[in-house]
């Protein structure tokens, strides 16, 4: 600081021994280098974990590259400056608030961090204007990358999250998407080709609901329209709704947030699905079935094609029943739709899929 005697913090020393060495413009500038030095370790520490998270979590190649280019970058601002830290002197190092001893889940941990590298973001750009104007504005800067990257990892989590599930159950009945989710099935679509758009719309709204109240995923199947009125996590198209309209129109109507599945019959579907921005790509049918009484099968052997090709989910449907579920499985496929065979699949749910 101009004016003032440089400070050169060689080693930990405890602070308290500094004072009666020092005048008081220099003490107030090594607990001012303090405050900045614990604040870069936290938010250099919470980025660390939205890193480890884009990484093993959502294994997005280019947000961890992004994330840990923005941790170096925090570090080298200051970097021929920093005191080192004096942990046991920290009063604030003992107390442990409520909200510390606990998360909630994985979308819990990713939150907690991203604010925490937020918000001393902001404390290091207010104190090291104390020091260098320079400092500050290079800390606004990545306080303000901080919270763009909030907005494109949140959603991928969030329906990173939404799509970890063994079986998808497929119903027009309330009743049996309640007994589903009784036996802990985390994902709902509702298909009603019957249904008036009004009552389609009634169902959709009571079905989100009883999804909301137990944390678990609500899909439209080919109403991408009514997504946001009823209160829909995303929709289900298929090939036909996409001649009439485009993914990218889908897209931009209802935001990143929401999930959209694409049902493909062949590996090419499968990739100019996923070329799209599709968040999941549903097989089939996989064996034949009167649900689609026009439609080929697929076989195991494609689905096993398109698993080894595509990268985001891969949901297995039509035909699939308690009989032929575990050769499916064998395809490397996790996720399972079922219609027709919902409820049998619901209730061995624990023994075809944990062995139990």
């Amino acid at each position: 600081m101009v004016g003032e005697p440089h400070i050169e913090m060689c080693g930990i020393i405890p602070h308290n021994l500094l004072w009666g060495f020092h005048s008081p413009s220099e003490i107030m500038k090594i607990k001012v280098m303090r405050i900045i030095d614990v604040n870069l370790n936290r938010a250099t520490e919470g980025l660390r974990v939205v890193e480890e998270i884009c990484r093993f979590i959502l294994e997005d190649a280019k947000l961890t590259l992004a994330v840990k280019q923005l941790r170096g970058r925090l570090s080298q601002v200051m970097k021929h400056e920093l005191a080192s830290r004096d942990a046991a002197g920290d009063v604030g190092r003992e107390p442990y608030t409520k909200n510390e001893k606990a998360r909630n889940g994985i979308a819990g941990v990713f939150l907690a961090n991203i604010k925490r590298a937020q918000e001393a973001a902001r404390c290091l750009e207010e104190f090291s204007k104390l020091l260098k104007p320079v400092y500050g504005k290079s800390f606004k800067v990545i306080r303000f990358e901080v919270y763009q990257l909030e907005k494109k990892i949140a959603p991928k989590l969030s329906k990173a999250l939404k799509l970890d599930f063994d079986l998808y159950v497929v119903t027009h009945d309330p009743r049996a998407a309640r007994r589903a989710i009784a036996r802990g099935v985390k994902i709902i679509q509702y298909r009603d080709k019957r249904a008036d758009k009004k009552s389609y719309l009634k169902t959709a709204r009571k079905l989100a609901a009883l999804a909301g109240e137990n944390d678990v995923a609500f899909i439209l199947n080919d109403h991408w329209e009514l997504v946001g009125a009823a209160g829909a996590d995303g929709v289900n198209v298929g090939q036909e709704d996409l001649k009439r309209t485009s993914f990218c129109s889908i897209r931009k109507k209802l935001g990143a947030d929401a999930i959209i599945g694409v049902s493909v019959a062949s590996l090419a579907q499968a990739r100019r699905a996923q070329k799209l921005g599709a968040d999941y790509v549903g097989v089939g049918p996989v064996f034949s079935t009167p649900v689609k009484k026009e439609a080929k099968a697929v076989g195991l052997k494609e689905l096993r094609r398109i698993v080894g090709k595509i990268k985001i989910p891969v949901v297995a449907i039509g035909g699939v029943n308690k009989a032929n579920v575990r050769k499916v499985l064998g395809t490397g496929c996790s996720r399972v739709a079922a219609i027709r065979a919902a409820g049998e699949l619901a209730r061995s749910r624990q023994r075809i899929w944990r062995g139990a």
